[in-house]
C-alpha cells in the first residue's frame, strides 16, 4: 500500500545519502593518501640523490607502500584492503622506528653508522624488526613516545628547528587520530597532512646532519 511504501522508500533514501557520505569519505581519503605517496617519493629520492644509501630511505619507502596501497583501496578497490593493512601496520611497526634507529646511530657515531645498521647488519635488522610486527598491537603504544624522544633528542644534540618540526606534527598526528571526524574533514585525511608534514621535516633534517 502507500502508506507501506513510505518507509521503504525513507530506509533507500537513508542507505543512499550513507553510500555518497562513504564515497566522498573515499575519495578524500584516496586523495591525502596521494599526498603522502608523493612526499614519501619526493623525501626518498631527495635523500638517496644525496646520500646513495638504501637504509636511509627504508622508512620512506616502507610508509610510500602503505599510502600507495591506501590510494588504491579507496579509489574504490576493495580488493586491496588486505595488502594495505599489511603495508599500514608495517609502516607504523617498522617505518618511524627504522628511520629513528638510523638517525641515533649516526648521532652516536658522529657521522658513522652504528654496527647494527652497517651494510649487511641492516638488512637482518630489518627483517627482525618485520618479524616483530605480529607483536604490534601490544608495543604500538610505546612507538610514538620513543619516536618523539628520539627526534628531541637529534633536535637538541644538533640544534636542528627541522626534529623538532617533525616531532611537533607527529604529536599533531597522534592527537587527530585516524576515525571520526572534525567538523566535516574526516580524521584520517588530516592525520594524512599532519604525517606528510612530519615526514618532510625529517627529510630536511637528515640532509642537514649527514
Amino acid at each position: 500500500s502507500h502508506h507501506d511504501a513510505l518507509p521503504i522508500k525513507a530506509v533507500v533514501s537513508t542507505q543512499s545519502t550513507g553510500f555518497e557520505h562513504r564515497m566522498v569519505r573515499q575519495i578524500s581519503t584516496s586523495i591525502s593518501d596521494a599526498l603522502l605517496s608523493l612526499t614519501c617519493l619526493i623525501s626518498a629520492y631527495d635523500v638517496f640523490s644525496e646520500k646513495e644509501d638504501v637504509s636511509m630511505i627504508y622508512g620512506f619507502i616502507l610508509i610510500g607502500f602503505a599510502s600507495t596501497a591506501g590510494v588504491i583501496r579507496f579509489a574504490g578497490n576493495e580488493s586491496a584492503a588486505d595488502i594495505h593493512n599489511f603495508f599500514t601496520r608495517h609502516a607504523g611497526a617498522v617505518g618511524l622506528p627504522w628511520t629513528l634507529l638510523l638517525y641515533a646511530s649516526i648521532q652516536l657515531n658522529l657521522g658513522r653508522k652504528l654496527f647494527l645498521v652497517s651494510p649487511g647488519w641492516d638488512l637482518l635488522v630489518v627483517v627482525g624488526m618485520h618479524v616483530c610486527t605480529r607483536q604490534y598491537e601490544n608495543t604500538k603504544q610505546m612507538l610514538l613516545p620513543v619516536t618523539l624522544l628520539g627526534f628531541l633528542y637529534a633536535a637538541a644534540i644538533n640544534n636542528n628547528q627541522f626534529f623538532f618540526i617533525s616531532a611537533a606534527f607527529l604529536v599533531l598526528s597522534a592527537i587527530i587520530g585516524a576515525t571520526g571526524k572534525v567538523g566535516p574533514l574526516p580524521r584520517v585525511d588530516l592525520f594524512h597532512v599532519a604525517l606528510c608534514g612530519s615526514i618532510y621535516a625529517l627529510r630536511c633534517g637528515i640532509l642537514s646532519i649527514v
